[in-house]
């Protein structure tokens, strides 16, 4: 095993196939094969938030606690991901590449239309436009450390469902309904959207049955 710690985006993007790509290895650390290699990205420059004339960018070294900490409507996401000691740890590029159920701050960068920046194959950088409303809500089974059993985000027009898929998706006719006003339908349409799975937090079934109900609970939380 070697590690790697690059000091800048190139060096990194060289080093790429010479290891596992690592920022906050959550994740990744406990999965680790015992003869690979790790390339640390904690000091290739990756991390940060800016924001410009209603316009955010986030780095993709940046930590869940910084997000929490800077972005006001999204530290209800971030305060419902695993625990505060993880979330110190854990970083934004990391999320987007978790399976499901796990993966909320991609739900809800999913819902935000965000823009995923890459050099090459490296994931550098995420931006979107801050909504003017936010929607989320998350049902899980205790308050940290666990993984969702339907996480529902939106910015009012844009609907992402998590933890009802093998991958965030939208929910295309339930956003339909949202335009014309009917959240009754759009809930009920949600549920198009899901291909659920048995895991130990819930069954397939269950999390169909209730995905309407936390779309209903989601616009009732309006930030």
């Amino acid at each position: 095993m070697k590690v790697y710690v690059p000091t800048s985006v190139d060096e990194v993007v060289g080093l790429m196939g010479s290891g596992v790509l690592m920022a906050g290895g959550t994740y990744a650390m406990p999965r680790l094969g015992p003869t690979e290699s790790i390339i640390s990205l904690r000091k290739a420059g990756l991390s940060g938030i800016e924001q410009d004339d209603g316009r955010i960018w986030i780095g993709a070294t940046t930590t869940l606690t910084e997000v929490g900490k800077r972005i006001d409507f999204l530290s209800s996401a971030i305060e419902s991901i695993a625990s505060p000691t993880i979330r110190n740890m854990a970083t934004v590029g990391g999320n987007l590449f978790v399976p499901q159920p796990y993966g909320d701050l991609a739900v809800c960068l999913l819902a935000l239309d965000a823009t995923i920046e890459r050099n090459g194959d490296l994931v550098t950088g995420v931006s979107f436009k801050a909504p003017e409303r936010w929607f989320y809500t998350k049902a899980m089974r205790r308050k940290q450390n666990s993984a969702s059993i339907v996480t529902v985000a939106s910015d009012g027009v844009r609907l992402a469902p998590g933890g009802v898929a093998p991958e965030p998706v939208r929910a295309r006719a339930a956003e339909e309904a949202l335009a014309a006003g009917d959240i009754e339908a759009a809930a009920q349409l949600a549920v198009e959207a899901a291909d659920p799975f048995d895991d130990a937090y819930a069954s397939a079934w269950y999390r169909r049955r209730v995905l309407p109900v936390h779309v209903r609970r989601a616009f009732s939380n309006a930030v």
